[in-house]
């Protein structure tokens, strides 16, 4: 068996480093937070993580920027093995999902599921999106066999893993608290089947599960408590988002058994109805139950806040892997044919989305700027560097967020100073208080006669921001030549 689960997870590497590194994506968040490794190298000890997209008050805990800065400090500014180490990383789940299969059913379903997780589309997603909220599996993973050790087993060691688990899991992402209900809910339930405890040990757990969100905790006092007050604040406009849940139910369903979103509601209910049968067997009831509360769970995120975003579900559609797993071995036991061809479908529902997603890296639920690939902004900077003659030259670009060259300004700082020994400057002030050291001019008429233009993917840009951008740069500078490199835009100006 030690050596099935070996083969795994050296196929849950091959998938997760399939078209690497070509598919290594890098846009501002990431530029944005290397940027802050760096700091942390040069001595900034940090208390929280980079900002929220749903607040300018809201930030999960800083762990994220600390791998960060350690795996650039071992092997340099280059972010591909940033990037390697997510999708290492993110494979390693193929041996909590195994023991979760293991202990909840037996190692028949452990085999299937870690096969299943290690061609998982959804988690090669996850391992190719270079931010903090896809660390948060493998703790959830953790979470979720801690509560199995605990409940299923009876054995109180579960509890440390719980306890390990769900504060790690909210140190890579706050809105991993709500597990904390979600963990009362399975505890209560199950509550004649929960092991002794002495009470040294329940504390010790405790303060394992505080010191893993101690850093939320220091940081609320040192600011003010300012995220328990955004998250009370935020309170006052509270509703259901039930279009976002079903949304994300779909989406689940989608990516996991079958690509086809025309029949994805189909499928959903259909296996809503399979869990209800279950939960009403006396013998498997209360792993159903556990199973389709885990996968609710994954749910609940955008039912309360309405958002569609890929990322803030971790794990959640393990629960569906382990449960077809457990089917499959069902029917697989009273038909082969049947059990061969419902596995071998959902196999090649991911392996269809791998070859057709993975080589442009994270899908457009994950990221706005579809495409902003590593390996075409190398190819942009080659192609500044060597049109500029060696000579000095002036660069602007059209980014998300706007006026904001940190991407390009961690580019050019790493490649570009590396492999051409010297920097452009930036033909703008660019936006204060984001990260980036190019040089710049105000004063226009000081830039160097070449200049170049670099243009992102615009969606999300408004219309009246492309044309200001654009009626500017034609004011100063006239276009010489324009070239694409994948999704990204390079004009060549002469100054007027």
């Amino acid at each position: 068996m030690k050596y099935t689960i070996i083969l795994i997870f050296i196929l849950a590497l091959i998938i997760r480093f399939a078209f690497f590194p070509g598919n290594v994506y890098f846009a501002y968040d990431q530029a944005r937070d290397s940027y802050f490794a760096e700091d942390i190298l040069n001595g900034d000890i940090r208390l929280i993580g980079p900002p929220s997209a749903a607040s300018d008050k809201l930030f999960p805990g800083p762990l994220s920027l600390y791998i960060y800065s350690f795996i650039y400090f071992i092997f340099g500014q280059d972010p591909s093995f940033l990037s390697a180490f997510f999708r290492i990383y993110n494979a390693l789940g193929v041996l909590l999902v195994f023991l979760i299969g293991s202990k909840l059913f037996d190692k028949r379903v452990g085999v299937i599921s870690s096969l299943l997780f290690a061609v998982s589309y959804e988690q090669s997603q996850y391992s190719l999106f270079m931010s903090h909220q896809p660390l948060a599996v493998l703790p959830m993973l953790l979470l979720y066999l801690g509560l199995v050790i605990f409940l299923f087993e009876k054995k109180a060691g579960g509890l440390l893993l719980i306890s390990l688990g769900l504060g790690l899991a909210i140190q890579f992402h706050f809105v991993y608290g709500l597990m904390i209900p979600i963990a009362l809910v399975l505890l209560f339930i199950n509550k004649s089947k929960i092991p002794r405890l002495n009470i040294r040990y329940t504390i010790f757990c405790t303060i394992v599960f505080l010191l893993t969100i101690s850093t939320y905790i220091v940081a609320e006092f040192k600011f003010g408590f300012r995220m328990l007050k955004a998250i009370i604040s935020g309170n006052s406009s509270f509703a259901f988002h039930i279009d976002k849940a079903l949304y994300s139910a779909n989406r689940f369903i989608h990516d996991t058994y079958l690509a086809d979103y025309q029949s994805t509601f189909f499928i959903l209910v259909i296996v809503l109805v399979v869990f209800a049968y279950y939960i009403w067997r006396p013998e498997i009831k209360r792993k159903a139950l556990f199973l389709l509360i885990w996968f609710g769970s994954g749910i609940l995120p955008y039912l309360l806040f309405g958002t569609t975003s890929y990322y803030y579900s971790a794990a959640a559609s393990v629960s569906l892997l382990l449960f077809f797993s457990f089917l499959v071995i069902k029917t697989y036991l009273r038909n082969v044919v049947v059990g061969a061809i419902l596995f071998l479908s959902v196999l090649g529902n991911n392996l269809f989305l791998i070859k057709t997603q993975n080589p442009n890296g994270p899908n457009k639920d994950i990221v706005i700027q579809h495409g902003m690939l590593l390996a075409k902004e190398k190819e942009v900077l080659d192609y500044i560097y060597q049109e500029s003659g060696g000579k000095s030259f002036a660069v602007r670009a059209l980014t998300i967020p706007l006026n904001v060259n940190t991407t390009w300004s961690y580019l050019f700082e790493w490649f570009g100073e590396e492999k051409y020994s010297y920097l452009p400057v930036w033909s703008e002030k660019p936006a204060e208080g984001f990260p980036g050291n190019l040089p710049y001019f105000i004063d226009r008429s000081r830039l160097p006669e070449t200049q170049f233009v670099i243009i992102e993917p615009t969606v999300g840009i408004p219309e009246h921001d492309r044309k200001k951008f654009f009626n500017e740069e034609g004011y100063f500078a006239e276009l010489v030549e324009e070239r694409s490199f994948g999704t990204i835009i390079v004009q060549k100006r002469s100054k007027i």
